[in-house]
């Protein structure tokens, strides 16, 4: 252990503490204390992105927390920086958070109560030592996480999540190859990532570079794992709500990949917890992606309602559980933010009471292909009306312009952005509403039904739900797809029946955006959203060993008339001036 040294004249600091796990790994940790004499309760911070850089882009720096009455403790997860052993991700974090919490709990000058907070990976982290009940553990905030590690995470519906498996990866690796004082490797890893555009276009998938394979197994092994088995089923939160026994502050952000999962964990631990942490589940959503958190998301500027205000919300959640700290006001259970108005809103529990879905049908004439198409959505049901069809191929996927991914934006498509590029492709249908006569609200759960056939013995079908502004602007609001082989469930591909009319239920996940009087509904529907998923090659075969020698055409049929009449559904609630929504 360091010497303590003084950090900004009012916190002290002891770098690279060790803590004992209980099969004698060490993993190292910094301690940060008010200089104020007295005992305070834990924060701890359990990252596997170097505990020296834990103030990332989201979270204010370990000390400004420290002087706010904690003791924060921030610790390399096992294996990656300072921390001794092999690191396999999610593997260790369950008891190796448990004896991380007990350790805190007992340092001089702690008060025995500890919280935890952190996103994405840190939040999994905080998941997974929940589960093993830490008798001192009295909250959690996690951020930014889904309930499952298969479905919305390394695959959602049978689709690989190629942009951010990929991007994590090599980000990861190159880490692990500086710790092995490989070089070479980690030369070879930063120009990967450096160039990770191609290395999205890379296969076969299950045939990565020497150094991945090397330095991250365990991509190869989430490949290889290409349904929900119970190699996924192990670390999932989802099927362990009832072990969960503390209050949790669920964080979400409407254009980030775990949104729907970070919902779940909220309704799931609330319905299956027990009794101490039904009633301690609060969540909170802004419209940010993962990943910096700002009002500057994508191409649109939310306002100053949507600034990042996370420490300062943070500093209230561990003060009423960690310091007994009564809240100015009786917090509301569910805070979340409505797009389009750039408000907060309230309710007691999610969905939001009082929505009804309103369905939206598919309409053409002659063809809804591109946006010079006559693709229409109305409330009215489609009567005998021919079918639109695309053409889809692999090798040239539609690019995913924004929408819900993960890691940083400048690696992974993330956001909100227009979508009129993608629109003017004759692979990509597009229906649209007359303009809107008045606002519409739409909060909760965005599906779309679709009736559908391919010449395919395997494809995907993707929908987008889209706000279209009076000057054109298309943005995206929410996506959703489905590999047709997993439309029965995500145990077991089976073959797509050629040319036979199948129906497809597509979530879109989750959304709270107005629709604003003017502006028109619009949803797209294609078979490709690249990189943030795979390719399918159109073949019942393992996707990972495609190349593009494998790929085929598929011609897609999407059908609407009164036999098949495909739509778009939306989660429509009153007005909260008190008046009802048109449309």
């Amino acid at each position: 252990m360091e010497k303590a040294s003084t950090f900004d004249h009012s916190v002290h600091v002891e770098r690279n503490v060790p803590v004992p796990m209980r099969d004698g790994v060490k993993l190292y940790a910094d301690i940060y204390r008010p200089a104020a004499d007295g005992s305070y309760p834990v924060l701890l911070l359990r990252t596997p992105y170097n505990k020296e850089d834990a103030q990332t882009m989201n979270f204010a720096h370990p000390a400004w927390y420290a002087r706010h009455g904690y003791v924060v403790v921030v610790q390399d997860t096992r294996g990656r920086w300072s921390s001794e052993g092999d690191f396999h991700p999610y593997e260790a974090e369950a008891e190796d958070g448990y004896d991380t919490i007990e350790w805190a709990a007992k340092l001089p000058g702690v008060v025995p109560k500890v919280g935890m907070y952190g996103f994405s990976y840190a939040a999994a982290a905080q998941w997974q030592a929940a589960i093993t009940k830490p008798p001192h553990l009295r909250a959690i905030a996690p951020a930014m996480i889904g309930s499952d590690s298969y479905q919305g995470k390394a695959y959602r519906n049978g689709a690989f999540a190629l942009a951010l498996t990929q991007s994590w990866v090599l980000f990861v690796a190159q880490d692990t190859a500086l710790k092995a004082r490989r070089t070479d490797w980690a030369s070879e890893l930063s120009a990967l990532y450096t160039g990770i555009h191609a290395f999205y276009k890379r296969l076969p998938l299950n045939d990565p570079p020497e150094a991945v394979k090397a330095l991250a197994p365990y991509y190869e092994q989430w490949l290889e794992h290409r349904t929900r088995d119970d190699f996924w089923k192990r670390s999932s939160l989802s099927d362990h709500y009832d072990s969960i026994n503390v209050p949790a502050l669920h964080v979400g952000g409407w254009y980030d990949i775990f949104i729907d999962g970070t919902i779940e964990n909220f309704n799931g631990i609330r319905r299956y917890g027990t009794d101490a942490a039904k009633d301690g589940q609060y969540l909170y959503i802004e419209p940010w992606f993962h990943m910096p958190w700002s009002r500057y998301v994508g191409e649109l500027d939310f306002g100053p309602e949507a600034v990042n205000r996370i420490d300062e919300l943070q500093l209230q959640w561990f003060g009423r559980w960690l310091k007994d700290e009564e809240p100015e006001a009786p917090a509301a259970r569910v805070r979340y933010f409505l797009m389009g108005s750039n408000t907060w809103k309230e309710a007691e529990t999610w969905p939001v009471p009082g929505a009804e879905t309103k369905d939206y049908y598919l309409h053409s004439l002659r063809k809804a292909n591109s946006v010079n198409g006559d693709g229409s959505l109305s409330q009215e049901p489609p009567g005998e009306e021919f079918p639109d069809l695309y053409v889809y191929h692999p090798s040239i996927p539609v690019p995913a312009l924004g929408g819900r991914s993960g890691a940083v934006p400048d690696l992974t498509p993330m956001g909100p952005r227009n979508q009129l590029p993608i629109e003017v492709r004759n692979d990509v249908l597009v229906y649209t509403s007359a303009p809107l006569e008045h606002d519409l609200i739409v909060t909760g759960e965005v599906t779309v039904q679709l009736y559908a056939a391919t010449t395919a013995e395997d494809t995907d079908f993707v929908a987008k739900l889209v706000d279209v502004y009076p000057d054109g602007r298309a943005v995206n609001i929410a996506e959703g797809i489905v590999r047709a082989s997993f439309r029965s469930g995500l145990e077991r591909p089976e073959a797509v029946p050629p040319d036979q009319v199948l129906i497809y239920t597509i979530s879109l996940g989750p959304t709270a955006n107005v629709f604003k009087q003017g502006h028109a509904i619009r949803l797209d529907v294609t078979s490709s959203l690249f990189p943030t998923f795979d390719r399918n090659p159109n073949r019942l075969m393992n996707p990972d060993e495609a190349t593009e020698a494998d790929f085929v055409t598929a011609t897609q049929t999407i059908y609407h008339d009164a036999r098949y009449p495909s739509k778009l559904q939306l989660p429509v609630i009153a007005d909260f001036k008190g008046g009802e929504e048109g449309g």
